[in-house]
Formats: structure tokens, C-alpha cells, sequence
């Protein structure tokens, strides 16, 4: 009798070490989606810049922006910023993320992606250039001061391009004459290039003067 109790107490030993595992196992993987939601955690920045351009021809399109100090500061986007916003005060958001550079080894770099912008009252950081000061430049040209008599602003910056196209010419009467035709580019610097529309190409200033005729 003795016998029989004590062997049934080691099967009973026996059938609770072996579920012990078990149990262990699944306190574990209990744990684990915690710990992947720990990871996937993005922390996202809140700034208030100043919009400026729109850049779309390197690896990544990028937002130019300027912030109260008027540092640049450049954000990775996936979508074209809307001209609306240029010149304008916004609240962006924005997170860390890793970048590559295309080439040969794919260089990895840090860099800022944005996630949302909006615009906030207030004053812009740095006045932008004025469709006033674009013209009062095109008038001091040499060229234009000696030859054009009207001077008039033909397209504005869009989505599409960063530049005005200013034109000049004669007037007689109900008769306009074209002259000559310059790009003022604004960002991300202020140029003025000699426009030929026949051709749709531009020059420098400076290139312009030496193949005149």
C-alpha cells in the first residue's frame, strides 16, 4: 500500500514538471508584441518654419524651409508641396528617418521626413522677394533701360516652376513689340537669365551679352 502511494505521488511530480515548459512558453510569447510595439514607435517633432521652395531633382523630393534663426532646414517628402504655402508661416511634422544615396555601396545618412504640414498666422521670417523688386531689377538692366519702353510680369511661380517670366518690348499704340524675355528664378537663388522663347532655352546674363549680335 505504501508502494502504491508513493509511486503515484512520483507520476504526479512527473505530469506537473512536464507541463511546466509549457506554461513558460506562453508567458513569453505573451510578451512579444509589447516589445514590437515598443519598436515600431515613430516619435514625431513638431516645428513652426517658414516655406520657401520645393525641390525635385536630386534622389528624394525635399521641402527647403527656414526656421526663426533663418537656418535652412531641408524635409524629405513623398508629395510636391503645394505653392500655397510658399513664403507662408506652417506647422510641420516631422520624424527621424534613415536615407540612402544611390550609387555603388548605398550610402546610408540621417534625415527629417515630413508628415504633415499646415499654415499658421503669423509673420514670415525673412520677407520674400516681391513682384516689385522683380521688376525695378529688370528695368536696371542696361539692355532694357536703352531699348524697352513696357515692362510687364508674363507668367508667376507654380507648382511647376520656381521662376517669373518677365517680358519687355515697345508699344505702339495697340501694337506691342517684344523685346527681350528674362526667367527671374527666386529660389533657391535669386538670378535673372536671359530667356529665348523661340528656343525654350535661357542663358546667363553674362553668356547672353557675348553672343549678342
Amino acid at each position: 500500500m505504501k508502494f502504491s502511494y508513493c509511486f503515484a505521488l512520483v507520476i504526479l511530480l512527473a505530469a506537473c514538471d512536464s507541463k511546466r515548459p509549457d506554461m513558460i512558453e506562453k508567458d513569453t510569447n505573451a510578451s512579444v508584441p509589447a516589445k514590437t510595439a515598443a519598436t515600431a514607435y515613430i516619435q514625431l517633432h513638431t516645428d513652426t518654419l517658414q516655406y520657401l521652395h520645393f525641390e525635385g531633382n536630386f534622389d528624394y523630393w525635399y521641402g527647403m524651409f527656414i526656421n526663426a534663426k533663418k537656418d535652412s532646414v531641408l524635409l524629405v517628402t513623398t508629395d510636391q508641396i503645394p505653392a500655397k504655402f510658399r513664403n507662408k508661416l506652417v506647422e510641420v511634422k516631422w520624424f527621424a528617418d534613415s536615407l540612402s544615396e544611390a550609387g555603388e555601396g548605398e550610402t546610408k545618412y540621417a534625415g527629417k521626413r515630413l508628415k504633415a504640414i499646415k499654415q499658421v498666422s503669423g509673420n514670415p521670417f525673412a520677407a520674400p522677394v516681391s513682384e516689385e523688386q522683380v521688376i525695378t531689377d529688370i528695368k536696371a538692366l542696361p539692355e532694357v533701360q536703352a531699348n524697352a519702353e513696357q515692362i510687364g510680369i508674363a507668367e508667376r511661380p507654380t507648382d511647376e516652376k520656381e521662376y517669373y517670366l518677365v517680358e519687355t518690348g515697345t508699344r505702339d499704340e495697340d501694337h506691342f513689340s517684344r523685346l527681350y524675355m528674362f526667367r527671374v528664378y527666386v529660389y533657391p537663388k535669386y538670378q535673372i537669365r536671359f530667356y529665348d522663347g523661340s528656343a525654350d532655352t535661357e542663358l546667363s546674363l553674362d553668356a547672353w551679352r557675348k553672343n549678342k549680335p
